[in-house]
């Protein structure tokens, strides 16, 4: 069972506290290829640069951070994407992603070693017994460390469901719900009745993402992207007023778990960030919350030519907040993993070459 030990709280600076996302890394450990070695150079010039530029108060990996088939193989790959986080000395947090599930160690396993290798490590499991892994909060106290101001939501969405005819993807268990509602009426009644404000990080969206989305009209096909799951038989853009880039559907689960609703039936979540797809970083808000997702921060997966971003998110001690993407691009780095063409053209110019040539192939052949 693995808590918190003798870390301090952690707090507002200047009345400000600021989270960077780092999504799907997607780090395995390997010796051989020279490719992999170069993409994962790459990663981490991403984010030392990102972490001494922005200079967050918290690191948080969104999910499929890194595997490996032994326990010291899987220390090195923690140790490797720690580096840029721990060279600042910067707290670090994490949830498990779907692929997390692919490493030789379990997941209680995984969260022991990360405690292990960085002492400014604040994931923990607030109950095993749950479903999942890491499901855990953490306060945050303001500026002068006397009053907690902010509540850090960490939860596991899981991996595949079990009835694949239902849905692809896992999404919160009825537990997890469970527990999240106590726990936070729990920190109101220790707070005389106040609800703290909070954010929530998960790895696998909520399906209401689908309200930052429209279908597309027949002239904005060539720009739009395919749903995903049950939403595979429509094509999508951003809708009105919704910031950021589309690049995929997102691949949320096929199940409304209810944990959008729960969130507005407690009222304490202002935002929720996950990563999972790659290609997205659309953020926007649903009935007054702020759901965003951060596309992946490295270049090992799939990923937009030379952007794989982290997501910055500043709060304020007055409640508010703002929140802002950063590519590798915009810090005005070389990227050496990936070819002149490969480099400039985005996702979606990628995605349309591809099916043009497809198309033209076709035409050849008939």
């Amino acid at each position: 069972m693995i808590y918190l030990n003798n870390l301090p709280p952690l707090k507002f600076k200047d009345g400000k506290f600021k989270i960077m996302i780092a999504g799907d890394l997607h780090e395995y450990y390997d010796t051989r290829s020279s490719e992999n070695n170069v993409k994962s150079k790459d990663t981490i010039k991403l984010l030392l640069k990102a972490v001494g530029e922005l200079k967050p108060d918290l690191v948080v990996f969104a999910g499929d951070n890194g595997k490996a088939d032994t326990e010291s193989e899987m220390r090195s790959v923690i140790s490797r994407i720690t580096y840029p986080v721990s060279a600042y000395g910067v707290p670090l947090a994490l949830v498990f992603g779907n692929h997390d599930r692919e490493c030789e160690l379990s997941l209680e396993d995984q969260l022991e070693l990360y405690s292990q290798e960085y002492d400014k490590f604040y994931t923990y499991d607030a109950d095993p017994s749950l479903t999942g892994c890491g499901n855990c909060n953490v306060l945050v106290k303001d500026s002068k460390g006397e009053n907690d101001i902010l509540n850090l939501w960490f939860v596991d969405s899981n991996n595949l469901a079990e009835d694949r005819d239902i849905s692809y993807y896992d999404w919160v268990h009825d537990d997890q719900i469970k527990w999240y509602k106590d726990t936070a009426q729990k920190i109101k009644d220790e707070h005389g009745g106040k609800t703290i404000p909070a954010l929530w990080f998960m790895h696998i969206p909520v399906c209401e993402e689908y309200h930052l989305l429209r279908k597309a009209k027949l002239y904005e096909l060539p720009d739009s992207v395919r749903g995903y799951g049950d939403k595979s038989d429509s094509y999508y853009v951003l809708a009105q007023g919704v910031e950021g880039y589309l690049g995929e559907g997102p691949a949320c689960s096929n199940i409304n778990s209810g944990v959008f609703e729960a969130w507005k039936e407690t009222g304490d979540v202002m935002g929720a960030f996950f990563g999972h797809d790659h290609m997205n970083n659309l953020a926007g808000e649903v009935d007054g919350i702020l759901p965003a997702q951060c596309k992946t921060s490295g270049f090992r997966a799939y990923t937009d030519g030379g952007r794989p971003s982290v997501r910055l998110i500043t709060v304020h001690e007055d409640g508010s907040f703002e929140t802002s993407v950063h590519s590798f691009k915009d810090f005005g780095l070389k990227c050496t993993c990936l070819g002149p063409i490969e480099s400039r053209i985005t996702d979606r110019q990628s995605v349309n070459a591809t099916i043009a040539s497809r198309a033209l192939l076709a035409g050849a052949a008939t």
